[in-house]
């Protein structure tokens, strides 16, 4: 059913010594870790940050090196404890990891080279202008943190081996310490992608790569403990009670037992387990029913650590759309609601609070300790608010849907969902993280700023 690779692997050949550095060559920072340089730490950023938090305490990192004109996410993420980032020098591209309450420096990894970015195929959509840059997502798998930065592009062929389009990915553990810390394990993920369909997030229990090549959704994971990439054919990936014909899923996220998948005309299920008709919420059409075209009810938005988000079609109204929350090991129904939010093309990891009680893609948020929802679609007369960001006390961060001049940030209560409009100039929060919030912001030309600001 799959293929299974062991990985390419780096192995820490032993434990190297910890201490405070500097913030290196990828722009100035502020904080502990920065009295490494020899030189003063510039001051903090003046911010308009919302009212729960100061704008005078916290810590500033500057990366000068991302292109203004880049389509990609930024490179910056966190586990609520830690900020992972890249930096980049001469010597090449380097993961740094901050502590969030102190800015102190935790590590830094060697620095490492990426493939070359792909920008001479025109038909996938890889023109003159394409400019990917490396990434960092945060894997949680059996009680660890990893770190994986991965990056898209043309690996180099030499005298033996032909050029290859890959991800290429880079595995830390995030309780990592010291300097020109070695990757635990470097794994290369053979793809054909088109341009702007690949997704690399956290899948459950291993780090999921999907990308669209032609018409069909590829998907591949890797182990982050010992770093073993496992490829799916959607020919032979299948859902338990699939409708008609039962090849092409894709897999979408795994679990300690086996994969999850979602099948092209609808419907998902643990592969050899539990089934997306066993789960629906008691309004939505639990995919018994078929529709026009072969489609079933059911597909996967979002997949998190331990949860995924799903969307139905209405028991009762097929043009209603129904959003739940479930346990990805089990499929058990963790929350509901009915909300018009269209989510996004394949999966990718929701908004959650540090704690994991609520989640949230777009307008619509999940509490999985209430079991209740909240749906923030507009109509004719109200925008609609995309959730950026949420607290573990139910208080989110979003933007509405303006079309034009500077988004304004709405601050509400996921309790009563009744919207507050910020002071004009307040920054959005990129996360909620432990007593703080997370600002990435971008600067004029090439540059970000990763801020963090702590609670008052």
């Amino acid at each position: 059913m799959y293929r299974t690779k062991a990985a390419a692997a780096v192995t820490l050949a032993g434990v190297l010594l910890a201490g405070c550095s500097s913030d290196g060559d990828g722009g100035p920072g502020t904080g502990k870790g920065s009295k490494g340089t020899g030189t003063k730490a510039p001051s903090l950023a003046e911010l308009t940050v919302p009212p729960a938090y100061d704008g005078a305490k916290g810590w500033d990192q500057e990366l000068d090196w991302v292109p203004e004109s880049t389509e990609s996410a930024m490179p910056v993420t966190t586990d609520g404890k830690t900020v992972a980032y890249i930096t980049r020098s001469s010597d090449g591209y380097t993961v740094e990891a901050r502590d969030i309450a102190t800015g102190e420096v935790r590590w830094r990894g060697a620095p490492y080279q990426v493939p070359t970015v792909i920008n001479d195929r025109p038909s996938y959509g890889y023109g003159e202008d394409h400019r990917e840059i490396p990434q960092v997502t945060v894997v949680r798998q059996g009680g660890r943190t990893f770190v994986a930065a991965w990056a898209h592009g043309r690996q180099d062929g030499d005298a033996l081996t032909k050029s290859q389009e890959v991800v290429q990915v880079d595995l830390y553990a995030m309780d990592a310490s010291g300097t020109s810390v070695a990757p635990l394990h470097r794994v290369a993920v053979p793809v054909t992608a088109r341009a702007d369909t690949l997704k690399v997030y956290d899948g459950g229990a291993e780090l999921v790569v999907t990308w669209e090549e032609y018409s069909d959704r590829l998907s591949a994971s890797i182990d982050g403990a010992t770093g073993e990439l496992t490829e799916y054919d959607p020919v032979d990936v299948q859902i338990p009670k699939c409708h008609s014909v039962c090849t092409g899923s894709e897999v979408v996220g795994v679990t300690p037992d086996a994969p999850v998948a979602v099948h092209q005309l609808g419907g998902f299920g643990l592969v050899n387990g539990w089934s997306s008709q066993d789960v629906a919420p008691k309004d939505a059409d639990s995919g018994r029913k078929t529709y026009g075209g072969g489609y079933v009810s059911g597909d996967i938005a979002a997949v998190g650590d331990g949860v995924f988000l799903a969307r139905w079609k209405g028991a009762d109204d097929l043009d209603a759309t129904v959003w739940s929350a479930h346990d990805l090991d089990t499929g058990r129904l963790l929350a509901s609601t009915t909300c018009g939010e269209g989510g996004t093309e394949g999966a990718t990891n929701p908004v959650t609070s540090p704690n994991g009680r609520y989640l949230a893609l777009d307008s619509v948020v999940l509490d999985v300790k209430s079991g209740s929802g909240l749906c923030l679609k507009g109509d004719d007369n109200r925008r609609t608010i995309g959730v950026r960001a949420l607290t573990d006390g139910g208080v989110a961060y979003g933007e509405t849907d303006v079309e034009s001049g500077a988004k304004p940030v709405i601050e509400l209560k996921v309790s009563d969902g009744k919207p507050k409009v910020l002071t004009d100039g307040t920054y959005l929060p990129a996360a909620m993280v432990k007593k703080a919030a997370l600002f990435t912001l971008r600067q004029n030309g090439s540059g970000l700023l990763i801020s963090v600001r702590q609670e008052r």
